[in-house]
């Protein structure tokens, strides 16, 4: 007989606390007397396809998930379970794992984009019994007192829905499960592919961004120690400075910590602290990035498109010399060729940075908005899709944003957060 597996399908949560998704395959295999098959699938369309001749994934991303990927190993090792790896989409590592084995329900996270939802459905085509889990967000999808289709159409509207419906809130926490253990892996396991990631040279930054649920904690833990919650509003719109932002994003995107965790923290710190408006300030961005989760789910393809989910007409076009000189850092615009070439060498760029450079694009370059954005998903450490996506479409009005789209003067907000051009000096070396 077939041994019977209940698999966790590793998405972007390689983290073992606060994951739901972990925690109900866990549950489900004990109760059956099967084991548990935490698998991570490289995915095809993520390692080798392009978008308007870009790759759909930079260096920097690749070397970040791959130490996340073998810290969730790591992990699950020391709690007597393992990770199986794939090169191949879900659906055929599935198929491949049928083959050996019986099983019996895959658990994943929901589908963010077009498709993580194709590939669920190609899954559920192949008679898996399935069952997607909301495992990085702040609410589950029967907390929320709208479908899709009903979805606040701006962040306000939102925000103000959230914060005042009496009963919606984060659920606590949940920690790390009793895991059963799991099966020797039945096929090639590509970890040296995996191994010449992570021994990449990481880039010389501020904030040092190793993937994985441990260094996610120390970096948390360092910045809520070193007081710097108290004045996160007042300095969150700086171009640099280790503890002037969170620094969060990274490991956020890659799930090697959750925005319940966050936001359960938060609270901490403020009953022991004092909250004021910078405390609130990180929980508000959260529930920007909470927005923007379902957001994409709700538009689906339609956030693809040049003319956005607003199907709004754009005179624009995809000029390949204004592009690289944009996505190059020679556009001659002092403040946005200092965040490209920021973002070229390190995968970073702070958010101020990356709302100046996408309103360059759009609106000074008149380029269509979506190279920006495959361009930040090719090269973008923390690139998540709908944050990504979401917030280009944003700018470029096309999306969410009720005044049809941000214009900045470029100069005043450089003299305004870089007034000694102590950013501008470091990247136009």
């Amino acid at each position: 007989m077939k041994p019977e597996i209940v698999v966790w399908l590793v998405r972007d949560t390689c983290r073992l606390s606060d994951n739901p998704a972990l925690g109900r395959a866990s549950t489900l295999a004990k109760s059956i007397g099967a084991q548990l098959v935490p698998l991570a699938c490289l995915e095809p369309r993520r390692w080798a396809n392009q978008q308007f001749g870009l790759p759909r994934v930079g260096e920097h991303w690749a070397r970040f998930r791959a130490e996340s990927l073998q810290s969730l190993r790591d992990d699950l090792s020391a709690q007597g379970c393992g990770l199986w790896i794939s090169a191949e989409e879900p659906v055929r590592a599935l198929m491949r794992a049928r083959q050996a084995c019986q099983v019996c329900t895959v658990f994943g996270d929901a589908p963010l984009g077009t498709e993580e939802r194709l590939e669920t459905e190609r899954i559920q085509a192949e008679d898996f019994q399935s069952e997607v889990v909301y495992t990085d967000e702040l609410f589950r999808f029967d907390q929320l007192p709208f479908d899709l289709i009903d979805l606040p159409a701006t962040f306000s509207k939102f925000r103000k829905v959230v914060e005042k419906k009496p009963g919606i809130f984060p659920d606590p926490p949940q920690s790390i499960p009793e895991l059963p253990p799991s099966l020797p892996q039945p096929w090639p396991d590509p970890s040296e592919w995996i191994e010449a990631l992570r021994n990449q040279t990481s880039p010389e930054t501020e904030v040092q961004t190793i993937g994985g649920e441990a260094s996610a904690l120390e970096h948390w833990q360092a910045y809520l120690d070193a007081g710097a919650l108290s004045h996160y509003k007042l300095t969150r719109n700086s171009l640099c400075g280790p503890t002037r932002s969170s620094h969060l994003s990274a490991w956020l995107a890659h799930g090697c910590i959750s925005a319940r965790q966050i936001w359960s923290d938060i609270l901490d710190y403020e009953h022991r602290e004092g909250a004021n408006e910078s405390t609130y300030w990180l929980r508000f961005e959260l529930l920007w990035r909470e927005f923007f989760r379902w957001y994409s789910r709700a538009c689906d393809w339609t956030l693809f498109r040049v003319s956005g989910p607003n199907d709004k007409d754009a005179d624009v076009d995809q000029n390949r010399r204004r592009f690289v000189a944009w996505s190059t850092g020679n556009t001659g615009c002092d403040i946005v060729d200092a965040a490209m070439r920021e973002l070229n060498q390190t995968g970073w760029m702070s958010n101020r940075a990356r709302q100046l450079v996408a309103s360059h694009l759009i609106y000074e370059s008149n380029l269509d908005w979506r190279l920006g954005a495959a361009y930040f998903e090719s090269r973008l450490v923390d690139f998540d899709v709908a944050s990504n996506w979401g917030n280009w479409a944003y700018i470029a009005g096309v999306g969410p944003d009720p005044r049809g789209g941000r214009i900045f003067n470029l100069n005043d907000q450089a003299d305004r957060y870089d007034p000694d051009k102590t950013y501008r000096r470091r990247w136009l070396q």
